[in-house]
């Protein structure tokens, strides 16, 4: 029996800013359609948020989705920015020693602050 992992995408403007709230797990099954949305979002604003306090679970997938994402911004030259990131998260990015590749913000606030 397997459960269905399901990710909500929402997107929506801050200032001069786009924050994409995420909800649910990033697995195999829609790190492609968050990597979609974050590679269009990127062809715009120059930061990009990322909330994450609703991610229950990420997977490979989705940490090289994460990666591309911010390959992507700083070709680019935009700031992509993760905050309210989860315990489960922040585990794995540790783990994988990522923690310093990736801006974290412990708020929204302070995500969008210059």
């Amino acid at each position: 029996m397997s459960k269905t992992r399901t990710l909500n995408i929402s997107v929506r403007t801050a200032g001069s800013a786009v924050v994409v709230d995420l909800e649910g797990k990033i697995d195999l099954g829609n790190s492609t359609a968050l990597r979609s949305t974050l590679f269009d979002l990127l062809a715009g604003p120059k930061r990009v948020a990322l909330n994450m306090t609703q991610v229950r679970y990420i997977d490979s997938s989705g940490i090289a989705t994460l990666i591309e994402a911010l390959k992507k911004a700083r070709d680019s030259q935009k700031d992509f920015v993760l905050f309210g990131v989860p315990e489960t998260v922040h585990a794995v990015l540790k783990l994988t020693n990522l923690l310093g590749v990736f801006r974290i913000a412990d708020s929204e606030e302070h995500a969008l602050d210059s």
